[in-house]
């Protein structure tokens, strides 16, 4: 098979994999959490949103292992059981942690005003971009440590991170251009953070995970020729 060809393919696998478990687990956490949150019971404020972020939190560690031992098969890794709890533990901790620091940012910058004057939507992709390289960035390095060691964590991380919070950065952009900017008047009632938000992180999960396709796909071939080697010198 063309190298150039598999790389695409595990490319492609990796974003949809990433998309698909990642993406989709932020996604059902969201809908199950804020379905709890309405619900009529007689629970304080406080007690409502401690219980909703745990909510949240079981289905992205859920997400993080399925993704774990999804891109451990990508990569034909011995390592499933592994790679799939390197995922669960770092994906759902590392989003709550980027959520909450962001929510204590957000009050600091914009509703106490302790931060720089500039627009709402400038904080935004301030806030936003580094928290995405964050996420992404975690859940390669998570990956690398189970699947060879601190060496490929490094690449992993720098790959996915850069990727992801590229990706978060260029929708962020293209949905300013196209009205959807935060901050804007009527941008409550459209949603519009929330929005940008899940479109960037969508974009975020299929780069990241492409990026991290490539270089488990490139470590897998490497590996193949190493051990035909092996084979041809024993012969």
């Amino acid at each position: 098979m063309n190298p150039s060809y598999k790389l695409s393919k595990t490319a492609i696998r990796g974003a949809v994999a990433t998309g698909l478990c990642l993406f989709g687990g932020l996604l059902l956490g969201f809908v199950l959490a804020s379905g709890f949150h309405g619900l009529p019971m007689h629970l304080p404020e406080s007690r409502r949103t401690q219980i909703s972020m745990l909510i949240i939190l079981v289905a992205l560690v859920g997400a993080g292992f399925a993704w774990g031992r999804a891109m451990a098969r990508l990569a034909g890794a011995t390592e499933s059981g592994r790679m799939a709890w390197a995922g669960a533990l770092s994906y759902g901790p590392a989003v709550i942690l980027a959520a909450l620091t962001l929510g204590r940012l957000e009050v600091a910058i914009i509703e106490r005003g302790d931060g720089p004057d500039v627009p709402v939507h400038v904080v935004f992709t301030l806030l936003f971009v580094p928290a995405a390289i964050f996420v992404a960035g975690m859940g390669g390095f998570s990956l690398g440590v189970a699947r060879e060691g601190f060496r490929l964590a490094w690449r992993l991380s720098l790959a996915s991170g850069l990727a992801g919070g590229l990706a978060f950065l260029l929708i962020n952009l293209v949905m300013h251009q196209l009205g959807w900017r935060v901050g804007a008047p009527g941008a409550a009632e459209r949603a519009t953070m929330l929005t940008v938000l899940m479109a960037g992180s969508l974009g975020a999960a299929l780069a990241g995970g492409a990026a991290i396709g490539v270089l488990l796909g490139s470590m897998d071939r490497r590996y193949v020729i190493r051990e035909v080697s092996v084979e041809n010198q024993a012969s």
